[in-house]
């Protein structure tokens, strides 16, 4: 796998309009916690009391994770699993603890076992009486009142996750998950409540959705701001290519803009810094973070006074250089 592609796959939308143009760009971060990352052939366990779906979507959302297209993780089949669990006479109930995860977890062929278990899936609710007014006239001088029935409905789910690493038989990262929703519906006004199911189930993927940023990569979505203002006397020419470096930006064209954005920054004699910052965010933008950080950093010495988004763009280059070697470091391990 080359170097180039291995951290992060960009693609790339503008927005333009309002006060400044800027470009979404989209990348893949590391996982939270590193030492869950190197363990990637995983056998998932049967979640206990688990009506809802839990395990069974977490395991989906584990193997749809890619990185460059190529899958993160290695998941033991179910099959494979409930045969070799079945086989060995062990009972799911309590079954990945420290104490024989190393045992099951070699039987599974597997570096970390993910267990779980929902403490909680309810749907409590409460009917009562609203007050309503009709007029009986035009003028509404005369008036009716009257009370409909309505029902409010408290919904609740909690659950809890764990990774267990098969070779020491310690946890790895364990979290508690809760949801709570409350909706509420009078017969005067169509439908009822939504169904136990729906609710529980948008539950499950919110905590599949908390849970994925600390054991895998994820894809993450961040605009960067585009400088237009010329901040030094430009000749005709520079103008005019401060000019078309923006409208190729703007058509998706950063091949051309820069190239025209490092023709404008040589010939001011490396003094420009909006030509300097703009080089910088198609250097981020095509996932090469060094050259970005020394663009960024020239565009700062090069500004006449503090400016806060090149500032900004400094403080998150060398966020992402940290994450990059991270996520370096957690497909090296693949």
């Amino acid at each position: 796998m080359k170097k180039e592609f291995l951290f992060v796959a960009f693609a790339s939308i503008f927005i333009f309009g309002g006060c400044a143009d800027k470009v979404l760009v989209n990348g893949t971060k590391p996982a939270l916690i590193d030492r869950a990352s190197q363990t990637k052939k995983v056998a998932i366990l049967r979640f206990e009391n688990d009506d809802v779906g839990l395990g069974i979507k977490l395991e989906s959302a584990m193997y749809k994770t890619k990185v460059n297209g190529n899958s993160y993780f290695t998941i033991i089949s179910k099959k494979n699993r409930d045969d070799i669990i079945n086989e060995q006479k062990f009972q799911y109930s309590g079954l990945a603890n420290k104490e024989n995860s190393v045992e099951i977890g070699g039987l599974l062929g597997a570096e970390a076992l993910i267990s779980g278990r929902v403490n909680n899936a309810s749907l409590q609710t409460n009917h009562y009486y609203e007050r309503r007014v009709q007029c009986l006239d035009k003028k509404c001088e005369q008036k009716r009142e009257y009370h409909v029935p309505c029902v409010n409905g408290n919904y609740s789910m909690s659950a809890n996750i764990s990774m267990i690493d098969v070779a020491k038989g310690d946890v790895i990262f364990t979290d508690n998950y809760s949801q709570n929703a409350t909706y509420s519906r009078c017969s005067d006004e169509g439908g009822g409540l939504p169904s136990k199911g729906a609710v529980m189930e948008q539950f499950a993927n919110n905590i599949v959705n908390k849970f994925m940023p600390n054991i895998a990569p994820t894809q993450v979505s961040y605009y960067l701001e585009i400088l237009d203002d010329p901040e030094i006397d430009y000749d005709d020419e520079q103008e005019k290519m401060l000019e078309n470096g923006i409208e190729y930006i703007k058509m998706g064209r950063l091949d051309r803009s820069e190239e025209l954005f490092s023709k404008l920054l040589t010939s001011t004699n490396d003094k420009c810094y909006v030509a300097s910052y703009n080089l910088a965010v198609i250097k981020e933008t095509k996932g090469e973070y060094e050259y970005a950080k020394q663009l960024y950093t020239l565009s700062d010495t090069l500004s006449p006074e503090p400016n806060k988004t090149i500032s900004a763009a400094i403080l998150r280059i060398d966020r992402l250089l940290v994450e990059q070697k991270s996520l370096q470091s957690q497909l090296e391990n693949k």
